[in-house]
């Protein structure tokens, strides 16, 4: 039987390698600690259940939903951008998604050529450079370090990858390192993709998980030509990951690109769903606080105890991730596989976010803070 040759460059999708770990060590009956995904561990706000609910009372909700969302949620995220950010859009400027994992794949093939290139941040969430390669097009990785903040250096990518490349991926706030994007560095990548007549896209996946004294950015408010797309998530802020209900917005042309991709793989996302949704994107500067407060709090907590285990970590208040250093003499496979044996504490290998994540591993604040603690807890000090 043959099998597309393009999955031979790419492996299992680290994620659900870990869950299979995490699985067979529960069916032995041993405990576990999970530090490792970002899946939120906190209730869905009740109204927004509600809206689920009531969804069902709507004529039609079991039918095709439109291929590019419903109107009624694509005007409430164009006021979510107008209130937030101070962005204006259009209904042909917003695409809902069943997700944003699947806009980010989509919009490779909307904009791309075979055996074009895609220019993806390392270390980095890995969907960027596998998608890419699913769909025939070449990943170039620009190393991202803690020496400049993790944020992308232009001098890194040589002219001959700007002619070559149609799309690059940016993340900030950035997964795994946590480290957020300025104003300043936005306007910059924003002029760098315009002049090589790049499509930026921004996954702002985490956009509203930061400092609760800070306010969130977005692309769109450095790009006065909307050249580029960002793409939202209701998973990480609402808990709603399971709900798989995302957005894209940005330059219509690329939307439009995005929507005939999907419309011919897939459909749009069930009513009921979007009517959640809306109600989740109309809740109060409240609720997102309170939400805030409880990863500061959490990673308050992680930080305290991971420096009594002299175990070095980039600092930083967004997403709700804590990019961490391996400890002197071991490799990144020899260390979260120690923990996960000896103490039933499962992170993330940093090797899972490119080979410049060897020699790192990550930790989720997706667990109560005092799991989170009880978990660091019970390392022992190491020598660095």
């Amino acid at each position: 039987m043959k099998i597309n040759n393009r999955l031979d460059s790419i492996g299992v999708y680290h994620f659900k390698t870990i869950d299979g770990i995490k699985e067979k060590r529960r069916k032995e009956g041993k405990k576990i600690i999970d530090l490792s995904i970002g899946d939120p561990d906190l209730a869905v706000e009740p109204s927004i259940l509600n809206a689920l609910i009531q969804g069902f009372d709507e004529v039609g909700f079991n039918k095709y939903p439109p291929y590019d969302g419903i109107n009624f949620l694509k005007n409430q995220v164009i006021d979510y951008y107008k209130n937030r950010f101070g962005v204006h859009l259009e209904l042909e400027e917003v695409a809902i998604l069943i997700g944003s994992k699947e806009g980010i794949s989509n919009v490779i093939p909307a904009v791309c050529d075979i055996k074009d290139a895609v220019i993806v941040p390392e270390p980095g969430y890995p969907v960027y450079s596998s998608a890419s390669k699913l769909w025939g097009c070449i990943p170039y990785t620009v190393p991202i370090k803690e020496s400049n903040n993790y944020l992308v250096d232009f001098t890194e990518i040589p002219k001959e990858v700007c002619t070559k490349a149609k799309l690059m991926f940016i993340n900030y706030p950035n997964n795994p390192t946590g480290a957020k994007g300025s104003g300043e560095f936005f306007s910059e990548v924003v002029k760098f993709c315009e002049e090589s007549n790049i499509v930026l896209c921004n996954d702002a996946a985490y956009s509203e998980i930061i400092s609760p004294e800070e306010s969130p950015l977005s692309i769109l408010q450095f790009d006065k030509n909307k050249h580029s797309v960002e793409f939202g998530t209701l998973s990480k802020l609402y808990n709603m990951t399971g709900f798989r209900i995302g957005y894209a917005v940005g330059n219509k042309e690329v939307i439009s690109a995005l929507v005939k991709v999907k419309s011919n793989l897939d459909s749009g996302q069930f009513i009921p769903i979007q009517k959640a949704a809306v109600t989740a994107l109309n809740l109060d500067k409240t609720y997102g606080d309170e939400i805030r407060k409880i990863y500061f709090k959490r990673r308050t907590v992680a930080e305290k105890v991971l420096k009594e285990k002299n175990i070095q970590f980039f600092t930083t208040e967004s997403t709700f991730y804590i990019w961490c250093k391996t400890p002197k003499g071991y490799t990144t496979h020899e260390f979260c596989s120690e923990i996960l044996d000896r103490y039933g504490l499962v992170v993330t290998p940093g090797s899972c976010f490119g080979t410049l994540g060897y020699d790192y591993f990550r930790i989720a604040l997706t667990c109560s803070w005092q799991i989170i603690e009880e978990g660091l807890a019970s390392l022992p000090r190491y020598d660095n």
